[in-house]
């Protein structure tokens, strides 16, 4: 059996080291991605909003909350050959979301979980808002985020999305935010100290809409009033009204 030296490992090892070094610090030019436009996020017409967000209920919510939230990112894939040539698709992986997402509303009790849905959770239906909307509905969700990403250019950026309550598919809201890069984007990718999280627009405009949804939402809560309470006229209890006692106690003799 022949073992290989020190040195001969090193020489093997070395190059894939160096050239995995390489690649990951390759800088991958800008190049223009199909646009999601609102019909592809909402199953109704919606107002115009700039770089906000807006509540789309007049009258208070009642019993919407605590609530858990689903959310899914829709992204649109263009095939000229189709007859739909505009296909609608769900991005990203929920593994890689769910953190994420939990992380921005830990201080809103009101918001019990918050669960991103991957493409297969639609069993095989287009990424369709009234298919995304079932989606959420089958894991028992009572609230529903629909949302996109669209880059303008290398240095722009936005999101777009949609809040739904999933009793009937009501929106409640839609958002919109918008950034522009603070450094340009191959400039950041090859300055090892730069922060893309604090410099590019994609990380910038992610933390302008988790802002916008947690204020939303904590409108929605302080809104929110309690269901109504069922008529209690006529109403015979089946269990016992105060918890059972065991073993039972027997009742003192009498005199």
């Amino acid at each position: 059996m022949r073992f290989c030296t020190f040195k001969t490992c090193i020489g093997l090892i070395a190059p894939i080291v160096f050239t995995g070094c390489v690649a990951r610090s390759k800088y991958e030019p800008w190049s223009p991605k199909p646009r999601v436009e609102w019909s592809d996020i909402a199953s109704v017409d919606l107002p115009p909003v700039q770089n906000e967000y807006r509540l789309l209920v007049s009258l208070p919510t009642k019993g919407l909350f605590p609530a858990s939230l689903a959310v899914s990112r829709v992204s649109v894939q263009e095939k000229p050959t189709e007859p739909n040539p505009r296909q609608p698709m769900l991005v990203t992986d929920p593994r890689n979301e769910f953190l994420r997402w939990n992380s921005s509303f830990d201080n809103l009790m009101a918001v019990s979980e918050v669960f991103p849905i991957a493409n297969r959770t639609l069993g095989g239906g287009q990424a369709e808002p009234e298919q995304i909307l079932a989606a959420f509905r089958a894991l028992h969700a009572r609230l529903g985020l629909i949302y996109a990403v669209n880059e303008a250019n290398e240095a722009q950026t936005e999101m777009i999305a949609v809040l739904y309550d999933l009793h009937g598919d009501r929106p409640l809201a839609c958002l919109h935010a918008e950034e522009t890069s603070l450094v340009p984007r191959e400039a950041a990718s090859k300055d090892r100290k730069a922060d893309l999280w604090i410099v590019d627009s994609r990380a910038l405009v992610r933390a302008r809409l988790e802002k916008q949804l947690h204020t939303c939402l904590r409108e929605l809560i302080l809104q929110d009033e309690p269901p109504e309470l069922e008529d209690k006229s006529n109403w015979t209890p089946v269990l016992p009204t105060r918890p059972v006692e065991w073993p039972p106690r027997q009742s003192p003799p009498g005199p």
